[in-house]
């Protein structure tokens, strides 16, 4: 993986080079040094991509956890018109 791929996976993760130097517990001035190299580190890429799949982890389940809230929120709207309609009943 060269230096440019590795920035492209951090933009696209919304990571920075100060969250890359922590996680990798290097200096952002040694890894802004890998532009000079034709790859960067085996132990950064394959940081990036475990944090590429954990992203990817992320994203799937904040989708299915919205799908249940809109199914929720159908269910309340049905009970609010179910509390109408008995208050229609007593009129």
């Amino acid at each position: 993986m060269t230096y440019k791929e590795f920035l492209e996976l951090l933009e696209e993760l919304q990571l920075d080079l100060d969250s890359a130097s922590e996680a990798l517990d290097l200096e952002i001035s040694e890894i802004e040094a890998w532009e000079e190299e034709e790859e960067i580190p085996k132990s950064a890429e394959k940081w990036i991509k475990k944090e590429k799949v954990e992203f990817a982890t992320l994203n799937n389940t904040n989708e299915d956890e919205d799908f249940e809230d809109e199914e929720e929120d159908n269910l309340d709207d049905n009970d609010d018109e179910d509390i109408v309609l008995d208050e229609e009943e007593d009129k």
